[in-house]
Formats: structure tokens, sequence, C-alpha cells
């Protein structure tokens, strides 16, 4: 039972050097950039919504003048 859990205890050491050594490669964005990205996915997310809402907005109006 002790060969296990050295075992385990050895792959998970292992494990979390491969992590901070995957980290350490990571090339992360500047605040510069985040703040931008995060701008224009604002930005798409609330012409996508009104675009949507449009669609919806004539296809009911549409639908109404069918059913009536």
């Amino acid at each position: 039972m002790a060969v296990k859990t050295t075992e385990t205890k050895q792959a998970k050491s292992g494990f979390m050097k491969g992590v901070r050594t995957e980290f350490k490669k990571v090339v992360w964005p500047s605040k510069k950039s985040v703040f931008y990205y995060s701008l224009a996915v604002i930005t798409i997310s609330m012409i996508s919504s009104v675009m949507i809402w449009g669609f919806d907005l004539i296809l009911k109006n549409l639908l109404s003048l069918i059913i009536r």
C-alpha cells in the first residue's frame, strides 16, 4: 500500500512541475490589449443583440399579419 502512495505523490508532484513549466511558456496579454479585446466583445455582443431583437420584431409583425 505504501508503494502506491509514494507513486501517487510522485505523479502529483511531476504533474505540478509540468504545470509550472507550461505556465512559464504562456505569453500573457497586456492590460491594454485585454481592455480592447473586452471592449470588442462587449460591442459585438450589443450589436448582435440589437440585430436579433430587430429580426425578432420583424418576424413577430409578419407572423401577426399572417395569423390574424
